[in-house]
């Protein structure tokens, strides 16, 4: 049997035959739960209605599917996600990045410093929020210092305004998402090779024009893999806008993770709750494509 014995004489072949069980198992494991999910959302499968057997319910086709894009409430959600996504991720990259380009130098008390711009990270979401609450609460820190520095009492209830209570969230989810800016591209920084910016100095550039011609180009992969992780990462928001303001005032700081979870959790819309999480994943993938697509022309250029 040539064939067969080529498996293991052959290297590729040989490597392919290593990992086939490793993708067996996982493409099994990942197809029977994709599977479950897509046929639940093609039924109106809710347990207060079909005595919580999911293969009692009727089969309506992709039903649900119009109902998702036609709510209101999840489309908003979806737009409002984007939204602190746009906000929030050039913010923390701009600040990290500062941070990191910042701290990369030597100077007295670096530890020390590095140590609290890495701190917030360490924080559990949850107890962020929470603290985050307490400062925007109209007797909190934040009101406080208004007062002090008005000189008279302030009493914003940045809580139940729309506007305010969004940038509360922001703030907390800029705060918190920092860090992660400034470990990537302070590791980035500092694995720079020393000649090409030595020799531009060398040759009389300013720092400001090393800097733009090269360092920036050499930072293009580490700057594109920290924008799109923390991109995919803030599109699942949910311990801040839970913790601060429960999705309110009304739904005007929801976003996608928390309608879910109401439509899930709370009304039991099981079937709708599922095509709205195929809606999402399928549209996370499409955007993962292209948002990955500079990185793979990167490396193909080496």
């Amino acid at each position: 049997m040539p064939g067969f014995r080529d498996w293991f004489r052959v290297p590729e072949k040989f490597k392919t035959l290593l990992i086939l069980p490793v993708q067996i198992v996982m493409n099994f494991t990942a197809i029977i739960p994709f599977a479950l999910v897509w046929y639940i959302g093609m039924t109106n499968w809710s347990p207060q209605f079909v005595g919580g057997d999911w293969w009692r319910a009727d089969f309506i086709g992709p039903y649900n599917f119009v109902l998702a894009v036609r709510d209101e409430l999840f489309l908003n959600a979806i737009a409002r996600t984007l939204l602190i996504s746009a906000i929030c991720v050039p913010t923390e990259f701009l600040l990290g990045f500062t941070l990191a380009y910042v701290l990369s130098g030597n100077f007295v008390g670096k530890r020390f410093f590095t140590l609290v711009a890495v701190v917030p990270m360490m924080v559990v979401p949850a107890a962020g929020g929470w603290i985050f609450y307490l400062m925007f609460i109209e007797t909190g820190p934040v009101n406080g210092l208004l007062s002090i520095i008005s000189g008279h009492k302030v009493m914003i209830p940045f809580m139940n305004d729309p506007f305010w209570a969004m940038i509360a969230i922001m703030l907390a989810d800029i705060w918190q998402w920092t860090p992660f800016i400034f470990l990537i591209m302070t590791a980035a920084l500092l694995g720079l090779p020393p000649e090409p910016i030595n020799a531009a100095y060398v040759l009389g550039a300013t720092k400001w024009y090393t800097f733009r011609r090269v360092v920036l180009p050499m930072l293009k992969r580490p700057i594109m893999i920290a924008v799109i992780l923390r991109a995919i990462e803030s599109l699942k928001i949910f311990d801040y806008p839970y913790m601060m303001t429960r999705g309110g005032p009304g739904y005007a700081t929801q976003t996608i993770t928390m309608n879910l979870y109401e439509s899930g959790f709370k009304y039991l819309k099981y079937g709708l709750t599922n095509a709205q999480c195929l809606i999402i994943f399928i549209a996370c993938i499409i955007v993962a494509w292209y948002a990955v697509k500079p990185l793979r022309a990167a490396q193909r250029g080496g």
